[in-house]
């Protein structure tokens, strides 16, 4: 007669075998459900109203406004270091100028994910403001705690459509448009020229009138601008956000008087005396 330890010893492996392929199968099953339920995205006009009521929240419905703190910019207040990322995933260009159609596209993006990342728009909320994850609201700060109630009541108040989209307009700022400088940085002689020696500094957040604009074979546009004390020089758009006119803006439209009867003028291109 055969020894049957042999066979129980293959019996026993074969189980194992199986409860392990099962264990494996269940929870293959069970990551995608998961899954499933996390990939689900907001219904359209759900997402707008919710959009609406952040916008209301972070900016009163401005696409201008920047906080001079931080640099956060626009009708959602995008942060700096974000835009760019956010730009290259939604609109396919980093460089893309903020306009009020490209906010409104980065934001509706970025926005849809982060639902079907988090789940709700409570959590949206506190990631918008924090950038955590955390799920428990008791552990959020009161200042937090009440940034998502805002919007939340404000949510409830929302027109069905979310008030609407802006039309598609053009990323190339032109003559006569008004621009803020993004961050510290210093004019340049001409369109990638070299930079002005002292007073070329261009303050971050400092109100500039585009005097005349170009953009490069290689996509890239500069701007021409007029700054409150006279300078004229070139900047990247890229450096710049739109802006609204300022409330003194006598002083631009002397400088652009000036520079217009003179074109070949060097005060023009060189820091004048303050």
């Amino acid at each position: 007669m055969p020894d049957p330890a042999p066979l129980r010893t293959s019996l026993r492996r074969r189980s194992l075998v199986v409860l392990l392929a099962s264990l494996v199968l269940s929870g293959a099953l069970g990551l995608f459900v998961l899954s499933s339920v996390a990939a689900k995205a907001p219904g359209h006009h759900e997402q707008l109203r919710f959009m609406w009521a952040m916008a209301g929240q972070e900016s009163g419905w401005d696409y201008n406004v920047r906080n001079a703190t931080s640099g956060a910019f626009g009708k959602y207040q995008i942060m700096p270091f974000n835009w760019p990322v956010w730009a290259e995933e939604y609109l396919g260009d980093a460089s893309a100028d903020q306009t009020p159609s490209n906010q409104e596209k980065v934001a509706y993006g970025r926005i849809r994910d982060l639902y079907r990342w988090l789940g709700s728009w409570k959590r949206v909320a506190y990631w918008w403001l924090t950038g955590r994850t955390e799920g428990n609201e008791k552990r959020w700060s009161s200042y937090a705690r009440g940034y998502v109630k805002n919007i939340m009541q404000l949510r409830r108040q929302a027109p069905g459509d979310g008030g609407g989209r802006p039309p598609r307009n053009d990323s190339r700022a032109g003559r006569g448009d008004w621009r803020r400088s993004r961050s510290d940085q210093k004019l340049r002689l001409a369109v990638n020229g070299r930079r002005w020696p002292d007073r070329g500094v261009i303050s971050d957040g400092e109100w500039l009138k585009v005097h005349s604009a170009r953009t490069k074979p290689n996509g890239v546009r500069w701007l021409q601008v007029v700054t409150a004390n006279g300078r004229l020089g070139w900047l990247r758009q890229l450096n710049t956000v739109s802006a609204h006119r300022p409330t003194t803006p006598a002083r631009w439209r002397d400088i652009n008087d000036r520079g217009a009867a003179i074109p070949s003028d060097r005060r023009m291109v060189r820091p004048r005396p303050r």
